[in-house]
């Protein structure tokens, strides 16, 4: 069971799909929305192993569109990692896909995923959001919207008229996103809630700072000071990843 008493009780409707890969014994982190250098993110694979490293845990490593980072670490003994990816639709709409087993991850990215990949813009593809939702139901998936009440394009509840559409056929929302303000996420439950989804959380880390504040968040008293502090690194994050985009592009 969750044992930490900073982590949202709401968090707990998530893991009864997760519940053959929990740790046996108390867990101090769980993040199920993470990104690495492998795509947008500045974090590093040797990053998170060393991070992990004595820390009890449960995390999903999401990068958009790719599966290196995941596949890496996934083989990696130690560490307890659900195989998952960040799909992103041609008009930025976005699902965070977990899968039961590794091999169907492989599937779903190499014949659904790698064939529909933009030319340039590495958080998208040339696919609309049906096609996800149909692709992804042919394997053990679980299927959850991300930062439905996001910032600026990120606002799937503002910008995309087909919102409630799509969450009546996704299995989970993420009603916690590290990233974003606390109003957005009250936002995001209020939604899960009413729809009657699982609930799914993560930092939505793209460097290193922002995996450790949301360690903080979940393991230690988290101040005024602390989410200021974590604003900052949202902030920079922003700006940093603005420049790698650029570069990839």
């Amino acid at each position: 069971m969750l044992e930490n008493s900073k982590v949202p009780a709401l968090f707990k409707k998530s893991l009864p799909f997760f519940k053959s890969s929990l740790p046996s014994k108390a867990w101090s982190y769980l993040d199920f929305h993470l990104h690495t250098d492998d795509t947008d993110g500045l974090i590093t694979t040797d990053f998170l192993k060393g991070f992990l490293k004595n820390k009890p845990h449960l995390i999903s490593i999401t990068d958009h569109n790719s599966i290196n980072s995941c596949l890496e670490l996934y083989s990696t003994p130690g560490l307890n990692i659900i195989p998952g990816i960040e799909v992103g639709c041609r008009d930025g709409f976005e699902f965070l896909i977990y899968f039961e087993k590794i091999e169907d991850l492989e599937k779903f990215y190499i014949n659904s995923v790698e064939p529909v990949k933009h030319s340039y813009k590495i958080a998208r593809t040339n696919a609309a959001y049906p096609y996800f939702l149909k692709e992804a139901r042919k394997y053990d998936s679980f299927i959850v919207i991300p930062h439905i009440a996001g910032v600026a394009q990120k606002n799937y509840l503002q910008n995309k008229d087909y919102i409630h559409q799509v969450t009546a056929q996704v299995d989970g929302i993420e009603t916690y996103n590290h990233s974003i303000p606390r109003s957005r996420n009250r936002k995001a439950k209020r939604v899960r809630e009413i729809r009657g989804k699982f609930a799914t959380f993560g930092s939505d880390a793209h460097i290193e700072q922002e995996v450790i504040s949301f360690y903080k968040f979940q393991n230690s008293s988290f101040s005024k000071l602390a989410y200021f502090k974590k604003n900052i690194f949202n902030i920079c994050a922003v700006l940093l990843l603005f420049g790698k985009h650029l570069h990839l592009y």
